[in-house]
């Protein structure tokens, strides 16, 4: 189990270097041909958000009978449609905003629900994880809002 923990932990906070890496490369001035940072920065929490969602979702489905199971499927299913729309939405700045809604809003839905399976160093780190996705939201939005500084 221990071993387990690691690999989750390691895998979470490694999750987060393309979130800082396509920030630290919109501030910078950095953009690659075949990689323009806004667009590699939305598309990835896009995916992100869809596989929280998704864990949302197997972890109601692993307890069978919760209380508020059906509604937690559907928010599933609904931060999944976010952040797709997230993708479709032709000004970045509302799909920045779309996408940091979805994460700040599926911690509360997680910290609200006591009865999902989770432990206490799950809980700590995804709150760490989500304050940086959050900020690098943030940081991306003052970037396009300003035009840089």
């Amino acid at each position: 189990m221990k071993n387990m923990q690691q690999i989750w932990t390691w895998l979470g906070y490694a999750g987060l270097l393309p979130f800082i890496i396509t920030t630290v490369m919109i501030w910078m001035g950095w953009a690659l041909p075949w990689l323009p940072p806004v667009q590699a920065f939305i598309s990835y929490s896009a995916i992100i958000l869809s596989f929280l969602a998704g864990t949302l979702w197997g972890r109601v489905i692993s307890l069978y009978a919760i209380d508020n199971g059906a509604n937690l499927l559907v928010l599933s299913n609904l931060y999944a449609l976010l952040a797709w729309v997230s993708l479709l939405i032709a000004m970045p700045s509302i799909g920045l905003i779309a996408l940091a809604f979805g994460y700040f809003s599926l911690l509360g839905v997680e910290k609200s629900c006591q009865n999902l399976p989770n432990n206490a160093s799950y809980r700590q780190m995804r709150v760490r994880l989500t304050s940086v996705a959050l900020l690098t939201h943030l940081l991306m939005l003052l970037h396009l809002a300003t035009g840089g500084f």
